[in-house]
C-alpha cells in the first residue's frame, strides 16, 4: 500500500495520499487548494490521482477537491458525505456517500464510517490493506473527529447546532470508537496550532488505543459532564470559519495553472487604488512596517501563521495589493490567501517600499519598544494605555497590571474600548500579533501606537511583575 501524509504549516492541515502500488490507482483524501504537491507526488511515484475524498465540510481551509479534478484532467472522482443532507453536500462531489460505503482500489479499500459531532455530516475514512487483513482496518483517516489528544469542536455552527452536535459527537466517541481495534492507528486531519479543538498534540499520528489511555476526550463520563469539559477552554473561532464553511458548501471557483496577483503595480497605481478601498497588505517583517510603511496599510508578516491571521481579519470584498520585502516570496503569500479563500490579489507594490519612498510619497511608522521601555513608561506620571492582544488562557497565565484585554481577532470589533487620548501600547506573545493589532489601530485614526518587540515573553524573562 502507497501513503503518504502532507503537512501545512499555521493551519496545521493533515491531508493524505492512499493507494495501490500494483494497480497505480491513488486516492487523495481531504487535498488543499494547492494541489501541485499532490500531482508532483503522484506523477514521481507512478500513480493515477483515480478519487478525491473527503471526510467533511471544511471550516478552516478551503477545499482542493474541485481544483484537484480540474488539473487531473476531469478523470478523477470526487466522493463527498451527503449525510448532513442537501446543505453541507457540495455540488462538485460526483458521488454523494452514505454510510459504509466503499471505494476499493486493487488490495486496498477505503470504508467511509459516518462520525458526526465536529460536523453533521462528517465521514471517517477506515483503510484497509487487503495484503495484511480483508476483514482489520490498518489505519483510519479522522479528519476532525479524532486528534491527537483532543477531539473536534462541536460549536462552530452556532449555539443551537452546538447542542446537537456535542450530543453526536458523545455519541460518535463512546459508541462508534468502541468496536475498532486499540492498534489501529489514527491520522487526524489537523495537528497542533489547529483552531478545530483546543488540545491538539503536534505528533503527527497515534493509535487508537493511546489515545483511549491518554486523551481527555475519550474519558468516559456521563453526557452533560462531558460536554461541559470539552467546551471549557475552548479558543475563540474565526469568524471567517463560517464564511470557509458556506465556501465549500457551494463549491470554491477554480483557480487554474496561475496564482493570482503576479501584476506589478506602480507606486502611483497602489496610491491611487487606496482611495478606491483596496486594500494595502503589507507582509514585510514587523521591524521593517514598524519603520516605514503605506498609510492604511495592514501589516501581517509573512509566516506559517499568516493564513490563519488573513483570514480572521481581512475583508473578503476588498482586493488586495501586496508589499512584499522580496518579489520571490509572492508565490508563497499568495498560496497562503488563497488557502482561506483571499483569491482578489490583484498584484504587488514594483519596486517594493522603496519606490514608494522615491516617489516622494507619505510614509507612517510605528514606534517600537523593548520591554524595559515600557516598565519605565509605566513608572512615570503619563501611563499609556497597555492592550494586551493574545488570546484568553496567555492573558489568564499571568499580564501586565492595568492592561486592557481584547483578543487581536476582535479589535476591529471592540475599538470603542481602546482610548484615543492617550498612547497606546500594543502587547502580545513576542510581537507579531502586535504588530497586526498596531496597523490596524494607525488605521483607525489612532496616532500614538507602539508595539513591544519581544511581547510577554521577553517581559517575563526580563523578570518583569504580572498579575
Amino acid at each position: 500500500m502507497f501513503f503518504r501524509q502532507r503537512f501545512v504549516p499555521g493551519l496545521a492541515i493533515y491531508s493524505y495520499m492512499v493507494g495501490d502500488e500494483r494497480t497505480k490507482e491513488c486516492a487523495v483524501i481531504d487535498p488543499t487548494r494547492d494541489v501541485d504537491e499532490y500531482l508532483a507526488i503522484a506523477k514521481a511515484e507512478g500513480l493515477r490521482i483515480t478519487h478525491i475524498l473527503e471526510t467533511h465540510v471544511h471550516a478552516d481551509y478551503v477545499s482542493g477537491s474541485a481544483e484537484l479534478k480540474a488539473r487531473s484532467s476531469g478523470t478523477a472522482q470526487v466522493h463527498c458525505s451527503g449525510l448532513g443532507g442537501k446543505e453541507w453536500t457540495p455540488p462538485y462531489a460526483d458521488h454523494v456517500l452514505k454510510n459504509g460505503d466503499e471505494i476499493v482500489m486493487g488490495s486496498v479499500r477505503l470504508k467511509a464510517l459516518h462520525t458526526p459531532g465536529h460536523t453533521y455530516e462528517h465521514l471517517t475514512w477506515l483503510v484497509f490493506d487487503h495484503t495484511r487483513s480483508k476483514d482489520t482496518p490498518w489505519l483510519a483517516l479522522t479528519g476532525d473527529f479524532l486528534f491527537v489528544g483532543d477531539v473536534g469542536r462541536p460549536d462552530l455552527l452556532g449555539e443551537e447546532a452546538r447542542k446537537k452536535l456535542a450530543h453526536q459527537l458523545y455519541e460518535s466517541v463512546f459508541k462508534i470508537l468502541p468496536p475498532l481495534p486499540d492498534y489501529m492507528e489514527i491520522y487526524p486531519g489537523h495537528g497542533a496550532g489547529s483552531l478545530c479543538g483546543k488540545a491538539l498534540g503536534s505528533r503527527s499520528a497515534t493509535t487508537l488505543g493511546y489515545e483511549r489511555r491518554f486523551n481527555p476526550s475519550l474519558k468516559p463520563a456521563d453526557e452533560p459532564t462531558w460536554i461541559t469539559r470539552l467546551l471549557e477552554g475552548m479558543p475563540i473561532a474565526p469568524p471567517y470559519f463560517r464564511r470557509m464553511k458556506q465556501v465549500n458548501a457551494a463549491g470554491p471557483k477554480i483557480i487554474g495553472l496561475e496564482l493570482p496577483g503576479h501584476r506589478r503595480i506602480p507606486a502611483k497605481e497602489v496610491r491611487d487604488r487606496v482611495c478606491e478601498k483596496c486594500l494595502i497588505l503589507d507582509v514585510r517583517p514587523k521591524e521593517a512596517f514598524a519603520a516605514a510603511h503605506i498609510p492604511g496599510s495592514i501589516n501581517i508578516p509573512l509566516g506559517h501563521n499568516l493564513p490563519t491571521w488573513a483570514g480572521w481579519v481581512l475583508p473578503y470584498d476588498t482586493p488586495i495589493n501586496l508589499v512584499l520585502d522580496n518579489p520571490n516570496d509572492l508565490t508563497t503569500v499568495v498560496t497562503h490567501l488563497i488557502r482561506v479563500g483571499l483569491d482578489d490579489v490583484q498584484g504587488y507594490l514594483d519596486g517594493g517600499i522603496e519606490a514608494w519612498e522615491t516617489a516622494g510619497y507619505p510614509l507612517e511608522r510605528i514606534t517600537t519598544l523593548s520591554v524595559h521601555d515600557l516598565a519605565r513608561q509605566l513608572k512615570n506620571g503619563t501611563r499609556p494605555t497597555v492592550l494586551d492582544v493574545r488570546t484568553e488562557a496567555e492573558w489568564n497565565s499571568g499580564h501586565i497590571e492595568g492592561a486592557i484585554h481584547i483578543h487581536g481577532g476582535q479589535l476591529e470589533e471592540r475599538f470603542a474600548e481602546v482610548p484615543r487620548d492617550k498612547p497606546v501600547v500594543v502587547v502580545c506573545g513576542s510581537g507579531y500579533r502586535g504588530s497586526i493589532a498596531a496597523s490596524f489601530l494607525k488605521r483607525e485614526g489612532y496616532t500614538d501606537v507602539s508595539n513591544v518587540i519581544g511581547g510577554m515573553a521577553a517581559w517575563k524573562a526580563a523578570g518583569l511583575p504580572t498579575v
